[in-house]
């Protein structure tokens, strides 16, 4: 679709900056680890260093030689080209491709960085397990409010895991952003919470950024289910950078007995095979229970964190980040929360939703919530340009060599 002279405009001076903070503003450093690079936002995307230490859990990094970004994109405009792994092509052509999942990328030269961590199981009692929760949310806030002063907290909000984001103790200004279907029910939460923050309505009708938002994303995600990307860069733009934007990315998994359907559900990440064919024919309800007495469970659970969530979630802040040119944090990833998390014995502790508890121990007194959480449709405007061909033919016509 041809583009107006404005809107052109805008592109390239969007990816003028990005090509620039790829290839003039690297930081040099040691070791660079996953908070250094995601616990401030500035004009470098790419960091050199002799490694990288700790295992990303979910934000995701990427490793060029000794190259480290938060952006795969960022590390092709530095090499110049890609060696386009045909592999990951075909994976997301196909029909049903919602994200890549794994540590390849569509270029060989790039790979992601991390994986799964080990749960503990030392939490077993659930007002515990919530008390710790709202106190680490508050800390995690507060140290991110203490690097960021004069900033704006931008909260996408929607369902209970990102409405307790909005309960939270904050010092900087504090502005909820929300969409049809949920919109509404956003402004009543905070009207009947007595909350003074702003609930701006979000609108995804925009065009003029769809291939910044091709590159950005590198085949990564299906784009139909990344909405908003061009009213949120507005906004970033109109607060001079100087925004962090917050999701509620996984809080019902981590804090509602939906656990064990998503440690339940892959059965492409490698249940023992053994047990599986002694059970699969006594139904599905006794081969869960045997997971969940034995632990594995719980260790599946931790496993599609990473194979699943972190993959498309993940990626999905990622994206935004680099469309936006803003920091984006999901609430419930910081640093004390996943303390908290990996010491959950989620098997005793996590048998109901523990939302409404925590959400009672942030403000003080019992939270009364939508009853529903409806999700928002696809983009139509994103229909089919998520896999390669858009992508290559964008990178070749800004320079880029095409290695297959």
């Amino acid at each position: 679709m041809a583009l107006v002279q404005g809107e052109h405009r805008v592109i390239m001076g969007a990816i003028t900056k990005l090509v620039e903070q790829a290839t003039a503003s690297i930081e040099h450093c040691s070791e660079v680890s996953e908070r250094q690079i995601w616990s401030r936002h500035g004009s470098c995307s790419i960091w050199r260093a002799e490694r990288c230490v700790g295992s990303p859990q979910f934000y995701p990094i990427y490793r060029y030689g000794s190259y480290y970004s938060y952006s795969p994109l960022s590390l092709v405009f530095l090499k110049g080209s890609i060696h386009v792994n045909l592999r990951v092509a075909e994976m997301v052509l196909r029909p049903r491709f919602r994200y890549y999942s794994g540590k390849s990328t569509i270029d060989r030269e790039v790979v992601r960085l991390g994986g799964p961590r080990t749960p503990r199981a030392i939490i077993k009692d659930a007002n515990e397990y919530a008390r710790r929760m709202a106190d680490a949310l508050r800390q995690d806030a507060r140290c991110v409010e203490a690097d960021h002063p004069g900033f704006t907290n931008i909260i996408l909000c929607g369902g209970k895991d990102s409405l307790n984001l909005a309960l939270l103790p904050w010092t900087n200004q504090v502005l909820l952003v929300s969409a049809p279907p949920n919109y509404d029910l956003v402004k009543r939460f905070v009207a009947e919470h007595g909350l003074t923050y702003d609930v701006l309505r979000l609108d995804d009708s925009d065009r003029s950024l769809l291939d910044l938002e091709i590159l950005v994303n590198f085949c990564r995600n299906n784009l139909e289910h990344c909405r908003w990307g061009p009213h949120l860069k507005r906004l970033a733009d109109s607060l001079q950078g100087k925004a962090i934007f917050w999701k509620g990315t996984l809080g019902a998994g981590l804090m509602t007995p939906k656990w064990k359907k998503v440690g339940a559900a892959p059965r492409s990440l490698g249940y023992p095979s053994r047990l599986f064919k002694l059970l699969r024919g006594r139904g599905q309800s006794q081969f869960d229970r045997v997971l969940e007495e034995t632990r594995l469970l719980e260790r599946y659970f931790f496993k599609v964190l990473w194979y699943r969530s972190a993959m498309w979630q993940g990626a999905h802040l990622s994206i935004i980040r680099q469309l936006t040119d803003a920091l984006v944090l999901t609430g419930y990833h910081g640093p004390a929360v996943q303390r908290v998390v990996q010491n959950v014995d989620f098997r005793r502790a996590v048998q109901e939703d523990l939302r409404p508890l925590v959400g009672k121990y942030l403000l003080g007194t019992p939270v009364v919530y939508p009853a529903t959480n409806p999700g928002p449709p696809r983009s139509v405007i994103r229909q089919g340009i998520s896999h390669a061909e858009p992508l290559l033919n964008l990178l070749s016509r800004y320079g880029i060599g095409i290695h297959k």
